[in-house]
């Protein structure tokens, strides 16, 4: 899984497999629901800090979002390693 900043189109990451299984989970169910839905997967997944420090992660193509505070601080912390992270080959 290669992780982007889309807005700048810079790569920020991968994940290799057997690592990071939370955000491969939720990022998989998002996939699946794209092919149920015909929908295909060029549209970026929007990983997003609010002011009030909750985290959300948003399918651009399908409008779900999903609060990650839901999942607990472990989990919701994956997805925010993610925000801090430097571009790949810095």
């Amino acid at each position: 899984v290669y992780v982007w900043d889309a807005g700048q189109d810079v790569l920020m990451g991968s994940l290799e497999p057997g690592q990071e299984n939370f955000i491969r989970g939720v990022l998989r169910s998002f996939a699946r629901e794209r092919r149920s839905l015909g929908v295909g997967h060029q549209e970026p997944f929007r990983l997003a800090r609010h002011a009030d420090g909750r985290l959300t992660i948003e399918d651009t193509s399908t409008g779900r979002l999903i609060d990650l505070r839901a999942f607990g601080p472990t989990n919701s912390g994956a997805f925010a390693r993610l925000l801090s992270a430097e571009p790949a080959g810095s």
